[in-house]
């Protein structure tokens, strides 16, 4: 079982899997694809958003514990598509939401400052 810290906004996560050998870096994104309403009263709900939320649930389906940053409510409807679609799973395992800036505004390297806030033991932080 691994740590996890996902960055995260309604384009893409960024994904950081805290190993004893390391950190491994990879990033999920957001299949973009036209949604066309079916009728006048059906709403311009995002579908995709699901498909988005069903790619990360899948990445950190090891997960031992999970950090959820990152700009905007992405992080807090993740928690929820998590909540309705792995209540005894994945759900249980996020430790906390923060929010964090873009990666625009942010480095890697303060956002694993602050991750190093939740996994204080995890030695490769404290390098």
């Amino acid at each position: 079982m691994r740590d996890y810290v996902v960055w995260l906004d309604y384009k893409s996560a960024h994904v950081f899997a805290l190993n004893i050998s390391g950190i491994e870096k990879s990033i999920v994104k957001k299949k973009l694809k036209d949604f066309r309403p079916q009728n006048k009263h059906e709403s311009k709900v995002d579908y995709n958003a699901e498909h988005y939320f069903r790619d990360l649930a899948t990445r950190l389906k090891d997960a031992h514990q999970i950090l959820l940053v990152g700009p905007g409510q992405a992080k807090a409807q993740l928690q929820d598509h998590f909540t309705t679609h792995q209540a005894n799973t994945l759900a249980k395992k996020v430790i906390a939401i923060e929010n964090f800036g873009s990666f625009e505004h942010k480095t890697e390297k303060q956002l694993l400052a602050k991750a190093s806030q939740f996994f204080r033991s995890y030695e490769h932080f404290n390098k």
